[in-house]
């Protein structure tokens, strides 16, 4: 358990108030955000004090680091379309990172082949995480110690700071040295969660799972801001070949631990890290020594989604294990698993090359990749309206992007396509949303469809050059630029406005002379009441005059009509260019169409999840086929959709409901404008699902235990508080006492101590009593006398008895599992 990074809100505060550079400086606040625990009052106080004594906090230190000849961080690693034209920091990357390619195609807009890459070897917190051996070696074993008092391990050599009860030695504020509590007064407790957590947790009957319903992965407390690996993991989770295959990532280990706390997001530290920590090896080599195994972690998460009666879970202790998560868990997921199981991700994984548009051949750059990222400007969802369209411009980027085809462009296609594929939207997203296909069919962009693809290249290039055309007749038809100071101005609202003008003229003109009418008829009120009634009669000026003004306006009128027209028809030509791109879409994405030369040869992807960075995760979920049906019975429906979404802080913090499609594809949009969407093809979905290992089996049963003891303990609670209320009651109407004196005991600390004591035989009753249904022994947790602990352990064997309640202490034998929770159940 590593100390806690502080938040990129802290570290801004702090830089902020300081006044200080925010690049060269970061490392300064990160690592003084962490000695004073992530307060960022103090770090201010203390610099504003003295700066030199924040500064040197991580100057010596490193200046120490140096002098010993430590390797220093690359700081980063740029690989351009040529292998041999690579600007490279101090140290090029591990090589093993080279063996996968990035997981999209970036677009030409910034000027990189589609199949460019950049690894971002930065130092940031990595750097000022180094505090010195000293430091580091004290930190480590601080925390690795708490984690072993929570497992119930008890450390030799250890100077723990808690004393015997019964010691008459004079009272010392320190360390406590071994004989000052008795070796032999140790006992067993059962194991509960901390009061603090628990306290914030909601109950455990509203997070029970949902009868049929997925559980569901959420995000739990991240640094990395908001991301789906969560929802991604739980539509993997649903898709048999990839759970099967992350459950075969990596090695199966002997023993996967257990943290009562684990669900929540606390880590389950390694067997040979506390094996280290109980056999008092107190050199670390590396700190990353001490931290759970990635694929091991993945494990937990698929054997916990296939067993576990809890509604929802936490993916945080994964996010954090992934190196550099800021980038995208999601991305960072595929990318760390693939060069360290490429075979065994097969299934997963996709391979692409770089061609040229013109000519038969392939070209040399090939890139593999699990998670396919789009990621376009906003204006150019002008253009994008479906996935197959935003599929089409993230593949073909080099062409699109510049709207023109030339000798040197070239695209990205499918060289090899695995079974399942994940789809990810980026950037700001559409402003409205995009249509979300079903079944999904990549036929125009494999290799035996290049000559499709490169003329669907070329009319995509046509109708956007097509667009651009007509949408600077349009700017020509609104915009007039006034010769004298350039200015740009809006020439129907400047004819609108002449016309405005003049008419005003004519109803003057056209006033006057009905004034000089009533003027020769002697103004006569009777015949003509109202003025604008006189007859029609100016002067031959004015009658000039007004002949001319309705010229002009008729004239303006023209105009405007003329806009309107013209207008008119280039939103005419525009629906036609859009009605185009729409087909062009289409194309090669409908396997049965008649009349084809060719048939398709692709893969039929099917819609599997779609994942928001919102926890909310809608996931199709498939029901196991009868073997036997009665005749003429209605075949049941196998795939059943669920919005599963997690509601913190509310009293029922899990959703589950069941929807239909149509909703899915509605709703999304409403959620998110950057889903991540996960396909499969009907292959994936129908192989059968390999069973969980022994220890993956007892790890998920020991969870599940625990949760029974979460509900056992509540329900217990609120039995007591119940037959409390009775006996209250009882009292009451018995023995009537004064207002006054009534409310001050029920709230009085005697009352609630007497209450509790009121109810301690029925504790020590069944403070040990079986809460499970198997008839197995609760889960206990080893500590000093009277300091119950949290149960989080690896390493450690508990004996017990099947029939008894009674727990004692036994050393696992050479050879033995350890780590895993008490579990009777040997079948």
């Amino acid at each position: 358990m590593a100390l806690m990074a502080p938040s990129e809100e802290k570290i801004s505060q702090v830089i902020d108030f300081a006044g200080l550079n925010p690049h060269d400086d970061r490392t300064m606040v990160v690592q003084a955000l962490k000695d004073t625990g992530g307060n960022v009052e103090a770090v201010i106080m203390q610099y504003f004090d003295n700066p030199e004594s924040v500064r040197d906090v991580v100057q010596l230190p490193r200046r120490a680091a140096d002098r010993d000849g430590t390797a220093k961080h690359a700081a980063f690693h740029i690989e351009s379309m040529n292998k041999n034209d690579a600007i490279k920091s101090n140290t090029p990357p591990p090589e093993g990172y080279g063996s996968m390619a990035p997981s999209r195609p970036p677009s030409r807009s910034n000027g990189r082949s589609p199949l460019s890459r950049m690894g971002d070897w930065t130092t940031g917190d990595t750097a000022a995480a180094s505090t010195g051996p000293s430091r580091e070696d004290e930190d480590m074993q601080r925390a690795l110690r708490e984690s072993a008092q929570e497992a119930g391990i008890a450390m030799p050599e250890q100077q723990s700071g808690v004393t015997c009860t019964q010691s008459t030695s004079t009272p010392y504020f320190g360390p406590a040295n071994r004989n000052d509590y008795d070796q032999d007064n140790w006992a067993m407790v059962p194991a509960a969660p901390s009061q603090s957590q628990a306290s914030s947790a909601p109950a455990p009957s509203s997070r029970k799972r949902t009868a049929g319903a997925p559980a569901l992965l959420v995000q739990g407390i991240s640094t990395v801001g908001a991301h789906g690996l969560g929802g991604l993991l739980t539509v993997l989770h649903q898709i048999p070949i990839a759970r099967n295959v992350l459950l075969e990532t990596g090695a199966p280990a002997a023993s996967y631990g257990f943290n009562s706390e684990w669900w929540k997001g606390q880590e389950i530290l390694s067997t040979h890290a506390l094996g280290r920590l109980q056999s008092g090896d107190s050199q670390w080599d590396n700190q990353d020594d001490s931290k759970p195994d990635v694929e091991e972690e993945i494990h937990r998460l698929m054997a916990f989604l296939d067993l576990t009666e809890r509604s929802f879970g936490s993916a945080s202790v994964l996010t954090d294990l992934l190196p550099y998560p800021s980038l995208g868990p999601e991305k960072q997921f595929y990318e760390y698993l693939g060069p360290r199981n490429e075979k065994k991700l097969r299934p997963l994984i996709h391979s692409a090359a770089l061609a040229p548009v013109f000519g038969d051949g392939l070209g040399d750059e090939e890139a593999k990749f699990g998670l396919l990222e789009m990621e376009h400007l906003r204006s150019d969802y002008t253009y994008i309206k479906t996935v197959y369209e935003s599929i089409d411009h993230t593949m073909w980027s080099d062409v699109l992007s510049w709207n023109e085809v030339h000798e040197g462009s070239k695209m990205a296609m499918f060289t090899e396509m695995g079974e399942v594929l994940a789809i990810k939207v980026n950037g700001d997203g559409p402003q409205e949303s995009i249509d979300i296909p079903e079944k999904l069919y990549l036929e125009k962009y494999q290799t035996n469809r290049k000559d499709e693809a490169r003329r669907i290249q070329m009319s995509w290039c046509d109708t956007k050059n097509a667009i651009v055309k007509i949408a600077k007749e349009e700017q020509q038809l609104y915009e007039w630029r006034n010769d004298w100071d350039h200015q740009m101005l809006d020439k129907r609202q400047m004819i609108e406005k002449a016309r405005g003008q003049w008419q005003v003229y004519s109803d003057y003109l056209l006033g006057l002379g009905k004034f000089r009418g009533m003027v020769a008829s002697g103004f006569d009120t009777d015949r003509y009441p109202d003025y604008r009634m006189a007859p029609y009669e100016p002067c031959e000026a004015e009658s000039m005059a007004f002949e001319r003004v309705v010229e002009v306006i008729q004239m303006l009128v023209r105009m405007l009509t003329d806009i309107d027209m013209r207008l008119k028809s280039l939103n005419s030509q525009m629906e036609r260019i859009m009605v185009k791109q729409r087909f062009l879409g289409r194309l090669l994405t409908q396997p049965g169409k008649p009349n084809r030369p060719r048939p398709m040869t692709c893969k039929e992807f099917l819609l599997r999840g779609v994942v928001t960075p919102s926890d909310i995760t809608y996931v199709c979920q498939r029901a196991e086929p009868d073997l036997i049906e009665e005749v003429g019975e209605r075949p049941k429906q196998l795939d059943q959709w669920w919005r599963l979404a997690y509601v913190p802080h509310e009293e029922q913090p899990m959703k589950a409901e069941k929807v239909d499609i149509e909703r899915v594809l509605r709703d999304v949009w409403q959620e998110t404008k950057t889903p991540l969407m996960i396909y499969a093809t009907e292959t994936a979905l129908n192989v059968a699902r390999t069973p969980l290992t022994a220890p993956l089996l007892r790890f998920a049963r020991a969870e599940n235990k625990a949760f029974r003891q979460e509900l056992h303990h509540e329900a217990a609670e609120a039995e007591a508080e119940a037959t409390e209320g009775k006996k209250t009651s009882e009292r009451e109407s018995t023995e009537p006492i004064s207002p006054y004196k009534r409310k001050h005991r029920a709230d009085s600390m005697e009352s609630m101590d007497s209450n509790r004591a009121s109810l301690g035989s029925d504790d020590a009753q069944n403070v040990f009593d079986n809460p499970f249904e198997d008839g197995q022994t609760s889960t206990a947790t080893m500590t000093a006398s009277g300091t119950p602990l949290t149960t989080a352990f690896s390493g450690k064997g508990l004996d017990t008895g099947a029939d008894s309640t009674e727990v004692r202490m036994a050393e696992s034998p050479p050879g033995a599992e350890g780590g895993e929770a008490v579990d009777d159940d040997r079948g």
